[in-house]
């Protein structure tokens, strides 16, 4: 999931300077950097949705896959209706929207299965055990960025008031890589480890 958090620290703050960049201004000062900004919060929603099916569909017995399947239908139908009315009054962002909202309505089905799961179990089960270490940094580099944009950004003087506020995010980025590979060092280096013995 962490590159999910690196999209949600640092997408909807240069989602607009990205935007400009490759486009132009025509595309920059319409609509386009705000559903991108909405699409880099749905990266992660989607990444919590793919683990936890996965896990669901890897552990769970027929009758417990059927139930999952006839609940995916009901959340269909929601997803259908939350379409036509969020389409309507929102736009691209209306179907961002929707998609996040069927996406967590799944997610919590299995979640609820993964915690009964493990209910039996000496291990605990929680979303926040898959976050990496240092991930509040992340989350403190995306409010960081989100002023710097605010207050340095100017669409007038794009180039000239770009290089600071991409110069903030650059920082922000080392640091936080740096933060948490010193405290996932024994994972990555585990990792690596894992993958060098199998190739």
């Amino acid at each position: 999931m962490t590159p999910g958090l690196v999209f949600i620290a640092f997408g909807p703050s240069y989602s607009y300077a990205l935007i400009r960049v490759l486009y132009g201004r025509k595309w920059s000062d319409g609509e386009a950097p705000t559903v991108l900004r909405y699409y880099c919060f749905y990266i992660i929603i989607l990444a919590m949705n793919g683990t936890s099916e996965a896990f669901l569909h890897a552990v769970a017995s027929e009758t417990q896959l059927k139930r999952s399947n006839d609940s995916l239908l009901i959340f269909s139908g929601i997803y259908v209706a939350l379409n036509v009315l969020l389409i309507q009054s929102a736009g691209a962002v209306g179907l961002i929207l929707a998609n996040s909202l069927n996406m967590i309505l799944r997610i919590i089905y299995s979640a609820v299965f993964i915690k009964r799961y493990f209910q039996d179990s000496s291990m605990a089960f929680g979303f926040r055990q898959c976050l990496p270490s240092g991930w509040m940094v992340l989350l403190l580099s995306g409010a960081v960025t989100h002023i710097s944009e605010r207050i340095f950004l100017d669409e007038e003087n794009f180039w000239s008031t770009m290089f600071v506020h991409l110069s903030i995010g650059f920082t922000c980025f080392c640091v936080s890589s740096f933060v948490i590979y010193r405290r996932e060092r024994a994972f990555i280096n585990k990792i690596i480890r894992f993958r060098d013995h199998t190739d």
